[in-house]
């Protein structure tokens, strides 16, 4: 792994700043609430047991505590119910956020209210649905003489619940497979087991949010728990009327129902361990995967995978996976990439780097497919962040896929997407290189090469986001680390020790800076040769050192020898830094006409291979500014200085150094401007 661009920055005045990629609030809008549901039975009256593969049942769940923060939802399909819908209604949301929560409060006020409630599950909907017509009346015999033709049972079945004396309600639970409920047509067509009737009301709960399956139903995606209801639905299972922690830990539960139920009945079992909310939480701090350990006991059953964290979005993968293959490794690399909801803009899935490993042979085609798929799924959500089109994943999602990662082919695709724009996005670098780092140290051990060099970029990261010089000592201790373990000029070795000159440099310690610059530049030479791009990152790196230390002479050389290495190939990121900073040089010296052209050449070069919004990009619009400032055109410098300050607030944040530095440079020049204006006009 070499440095290349990954170890240069360059300018006199600007530092490295952050991306505004950390997002606050709920990602799936609202999220759903999950409870324990009882135990059910059969009720068949004096008629013969179904035969095998049936379950329908007329005593449908009952949520084990207070339903908190559905009463909207609730309230609205009561509504409907009893106005008589016209469609049927479609509850929609990822695994495991309570789907089934609402069908269940829902069946027990349409119970209150006289109405025979059939709840269906999944894998058996046809045999299931014939068992609800001989419910209603229907014989025996001429249930088993339709049962083997489809369309023939469709239409008896659905007579018998048109018909019905008495109004009902038809929950089709878990309805994840969408084929089941009509292999024959989308189940939005209304000629398989989903159909508006006369008779009663029909509600199915489904992963597959896809109004082209489903429409014209009625779509509800149940959305999320305010903060208050996440606190009384945690304390409602812990059987406590309060608990000290407890909203801390249902935000860093993210508010999920069914972590939440989880945690509530952990607390309840486990009060001498967790006497209180923070005990658990502290507990949770290794991973959310302890709440599995502790909750697994007591989550028994032939659905038990359906209610614990890591087997609902399991599931949810299995399903994806049975249709889009590459979905469920390319949600792993996701986990990685946007931890704690950070949006990951779709430029960040480069086909040509993501097609390795188990997503060998993705294409452009593939990769929508298996993102629709996951959004369908209710695995990512789709929107814009600063302009771009993005993906988020649900932290808590996010931490259990994370957790189920063993194949390093996963980690290898997630470090080659987050060097192939190193610098764009970085708070998103930091938190996935953390992240990163975690997924190697579990699967290899933390002595790990990469995990050393995942390390060291998250703290190259944290760097750039936190001016100063609180990276300097850890990154000094890494690349000591890493001398011990793989040898002082290991490639890998040699990338740390440059990242510990650019914290040095960061905090302006140029002397040592440069000192560590030298001896990596030596050893990079000996090992990689003096045209590597790694050994010409660290060539530049000395020579802006010097620069800094006020040999411009010495300086000029050193960035043209490099500028030459690469014979003008401005797709190379420390070639064209090496021709900013002459530029830079040629305006100290007044040259402004040269400094102009060469900053404009290098403008033009970043925004094509890097975009506009890269902050080396922003950078050579500061540039701009400073020539047009030294040279006297302090209008234009005011304009170009407002720009940079606007886009460097966008992704940085409006207090970083660099924006301040901006903005403290446009108010100079609008200054400057007045003051001119009126000395012309005192003089008229």
């Amino acid at each position: 792994m070499g440095g290349g661009a990954l170890g240069q920055y360059v300018g006199m005045d600007s530092s490295p700043g952050t991306h505004a990629n950390t997002v606050s609030g709920d990602v799936y809008g609202r999220l759903l609430q999950a409870r324990d549901i009882h135990s059910v039975t059969i009720n068949a009256g004096e008629r013969p047991a179904p035969p095998p593969g049936a379950d329908v049942v007329l005593d449908p769940p009952r949520p084990a505590t207070a339903v908190r923060g559905r009463e909207e939802l609730v309230g609205a399909l009561l509504a409907e119910m009893r106005a008589g819908a016209a469609v049927p209604h479609v509850l929609t949301g990822p695994g495991g956020f309570g789907k089934t929560t609402v069908a269940a409060e829902l069946a027990v006020r349409a119970r209150a209210e006289g109405r025979t409630v059939f709840w269906v599950r999944p894998d058996s909907v046809a045999a299931s649905m014939i068992e609800v017509a001989v419910e209603l009346g229907g014989s025996r015999r001429e249930a088993e003489e339709v049962r083997t033709t489809r369309h023939l049972a469709m239409r008896w079945v659905w007579r018998h619940l048109d018909g019905a004396p008495r109004p009902w309600l038809l929950v089709i639970d878990n309805a994840d497979r969408p084929e089941e409920l009509d292999p024959g047509n989308r189940p939005g067509d209304q000629l398989g087991w989903m159909r508006a009737s006369p008779g009663g009301f029909v509600v199915v709960t489904t992963r597959v949010d896809d109004p082209a399956q489903w429409a014209p139903a009625r779509i509800h995606r149940v959305e999320a728990l305010e903060s208050g209801a996440a606190v009384s639905a945690l304390t409602d299972h812990a059987a406590l009327e309060g608990t000290a922690g407890a909203g801390e830990l249902a935000e860093r539960l993210g508010r999920v129902p069914l972590a939440l139920s989880l945690a509530g009945r952990i607390l309840a079992t486990h009060r001498v361990l967790f006497p209180d909310a923070r005990a658990l939480l502290a507990h949770l701090e290794e991973g959310v995967d302890r709440l599995d350990e502790l909750a697994a006991p007591f989550v028994t059953g032939p659905d038990a995978d359906r209610r614990l964290l890591s087997g609902v979005w399991d599931l949810s993968l299995r399903l994806v996976a049975e249709r889009e293959p590459y979905a469920e490794p390319l949600s792993q690399v996701l986990a990685v990439l946007g931890p704690n909801a950070v949006p990951v803009p779709l430029r960040r899935l480069p086909v040509a780097v993501l097609a390795a490993g188990p997503l060998e042979g993705l294409d452009v085609v593939g990769l929508a497919r298996a993102v629709n798929a996951l959004l369908v799924h209710g695995l990512v959500t789709l929107g814009e962040h600063g302009g771009e089109t993005a993906l988020r994943m649900h932290p808590l999602v996010a931490e259990t896929i994370r957790a189920g990662i063993a194949d390093g082919a996963v980690a290898d695709i997630a470090l080659g997407l987050l060097e192939h724009q190193g610098g764009h996005d970085l708070s998103l670098e930091s938190a996935a290189f953390h992240e990163l780092w975690d997924v190697l140290v579990r699967l290899h051990g933390p002595e790990h090469p990469a995990a050393l060099v995942a390390l060291a970029h998250g703290l190259r990261m944290h760097m750039r986001l936190n001016p100063g010089d609180e990276a300097v000592p850890p990154l000094e201790e890494l690349a000591r680390q890493a001398a011990g373990l793989l040898g002082a000029t290991h490639p890998d070795t040699l990338l740390i020790r440059h990242f510990h000159g650019d914290a040095l440099r960061a905090a302006q310690r140029i002397e040592d800076a440069e000192e560590v610059y030298r001896s990596v530049l030596g050893d990079r030479e000996a090992v990689l040769g003096p045209r590597h791009p790694a050994t010409l990152s660290t060539r530049h790196q000395v020579a802006l050192q010097v620069l800094l230390r006020g040999d411009r002479d010495t300086a000029e050389r050193e960035f043209l020898a490099v500028w030459e290495a690469y014979a003008g190939d401005e797709t190379d990121r420390t070639a064209i830094t090496a021709l900013e900073n002459l530029s830079y040089i040629r305006m100290l010296r007044g040259d402004f006409d040269a400094a102009e052209q060469g900053f404009a050449r290098v403008r033009a070069a970043r925004a094509g291979t890097l975009g506009e919004r890269h902050p080396h990009t922003i950078d050579a619009d500061y540039y701009l500014a400073r020539n047009a400032a030294e040279r006297g055109d302090h209008a234009r410098a005011a304009a170009l200085f407002d720009a940079v300050a606007a886009a460097r607030a966008g992704i940085m944040g409006g207090e970083h150094p660099q924006t301040l530095l901006a903005k403290e440079h446009a108010a100079r020049a609008r200054e400057t401007v007045n003051n001119r204006r009126g000395g012309r006009t005192r003089s008229e």
